[in-house]
């Protein structure tokens, strides 16, 4: 599917390094635009925001039920937090029909995430960083998932995605030992000309914006 043009809320962002050759530079550059990015997906207009996570979760359902994904596939998706797209429904969806889905959980700072099962009758508890994990991950072996959902605080024209600054999201896939199918979930105003990747940086499969559905990668 083809980006649609519809309004995008413009964020007002910090002009890109004179060098982009120099890693403090581009460092520091990617810690300003993330903080920008942040303030401006928490405010968003609600009369903009709201038409544009309902195009992103519809999206959403059709590239799930796509032909291209595996059938029932286990989706490791993400808790909302900092104003992140709400998935939650379309997860739900997914589990009516078959589907199955798992959280990220953090172990340990600088360590990869493990992901739990949750279905909507998850009793929920406050995890890592204050983000809600399955009260029962503890108990339960961990889910490797078929397809993972990746909220971007940003993202470029190649399907680089720029994140918290963390490292868990690389280092879980890098401990997976395979590459799920990667999807990142982001608005349009996200969109970068580029992040300046590293050059172990991997983008995403599939990118979905309320603009439309892009796909990069495989």
């Amino acid at each position: 599917m083809n980006p649609q043009h519809s309004p995008v809320y413009m964020p007002n962002l910090p002009k890109p390094p004179h060098n982009p050759n120099d890693a403090d530079t581009i460092a520091d550059w990617r810690k300003q635009v993330r903080k920008a990015l942040l303030a401006a997906r928490t405010d968003m207009p609600g009369e903009m925001r709201i038409p544009a996570v309902a195009a992103i979760c519809r999206l959403l359902k059709d590239v799930l039920a796509s032909t291209d994904l595996p059938a029932k596939a286990r989706v490791g998706f993400y808790w909302p937090v900092q104003g992140e797209i709400d998935v939650t429904n379309v997860i739900g969806a997914h589990i009516a029909k078959g589907g199955q889905a798992a959280l990220p959980v953090v172990t340990a700072r600088h360590q990869p995430m493990v992901f739990h099962r949750w279905t909507p009758d998850t009793t929920m508890v406050t995890g890592f960083a204050n983000i809600a994990i399955p009260a029962t991950q503890a108990d339960q072996e961990p889910v490797v998932p078929d397809v993972i959902f990746a909220p971007l605080v940003g993202f470029d024209q190649q399907g680089y995605r720029l994140g918290y600054g963390g490292g868990f999201f690389d280092r879980t896939l890098e401990a997976l030992g395979f590459k799920p199918v990667v999807i990142g979930i982001g608005f349009a105003h996200a969109r970068l000309n580029t992040i300046f990747p590293h050059q172990y940086d991997v983008p995403v499969d599939i990118l979905i914006t309320e603009q439309g559905v892009e796909y990069f990668g495989r």
